[in-house]
């Protein structure tokens, strides 16, 4: 009585439901619960009408120790990532067909290239051509002219001044060349003599306005006469 009153009190077991004693023996027994059948569509129930289609899909779901069935939709599809693997838009940029578009494209731009170079090649080769015959015909005709001048018996005078007169004595030669040149010099001079009237002529030079008359007379010199010997 004394252990009683001093021990806490004790609840008795409660034996266990049912429900939970059928949940334990099923995975004692090893059954496992069956999962829930997905519904089919019509075109797959279709599908299954064949013979064909009905034993792939028992090879598909079969279970066991037996030869995995691998449902492979096209025998010459390639898996992604292996070397022999290539996408829809890059196999559009692949082949042999590719390939020559790619080599008709680099010769249309190596001949393109070439026929530029080729267009200035000759533009080039033209342009030094024509230098070269105006330096030809250049020479040609200086070559000419030497001949010309070695010809003629009049261009080798030997002391013989470029102008008709003494350069020491400022006198003209007796000569058509030195009469030519004093004539030439005379009208030069009476030029100059027939400015200066007519320049004196438009400003009133010599004019008195105080008592209205020319005080100073203004004159023009004859003009020279060439000599006979000039006209030779």
């Amino acid at each position: 009585s004394s252990l009683s009153a001093t021990s806490p009190q004790r609840r008795p077991r409660q034996s266990p439901g049912p429900l939970l004693v059928c949940a334990c023996a099923r995975v004692l027994s090893g059954h496992r619960p069956q999962a829930a059948m997905q519904p089919r569509s019509r075109s797959a129930r279709q599908g299954l009408k064949t013979k064909e289609s009905l034993e792939k899909e028992r090879l598909r779901n079969r279970t066991g120790g037996y030869f995995r069935y691998e449902d492979i939709r096209s025998p010459i599809d390639v898996v992604a990532g292996c070397p022999s693997h290539i996408g829809a838009k890059d196999r559009m940029n692949a082949g042999h067909h590719c390939e020559e578009v790619n080599v008709y494209e680099r010769e249309s731009k190596k001949l393109a290239r070439d026929e530029v170079t080729e267009v200035r090649r000759a533009r080039g080769l033209g342009r030094e051509e024509s230098r070269w015959r105006a330096i030809s015909s250049q020479e040609l005709a200086s070559d000419a002219r030497v001949g010309r001048m070695q010809a003629d018996p009049m261009m080798g005078r030997k002391n013989v001044s470029g102008q008709p007169y003494n350069i020491v004595s400022q006198e003209y030669n007796q000569s058509p060349a030195g009469h030519q040149l004093e004539h030439h010099d005379n009208m030069i001079r009476y030029r100059s003599k027939v400015r200066t009237a007519s320049i004196a002529m438009r400003n009133h030079l010599g004019f008195n306005p105080i008592i209205g008359e020319q005080t100073h007379g203004i004159s023009i010199p004859p003009p020279p006469r060439p000599p006979p010997f000039a006209l030779a």
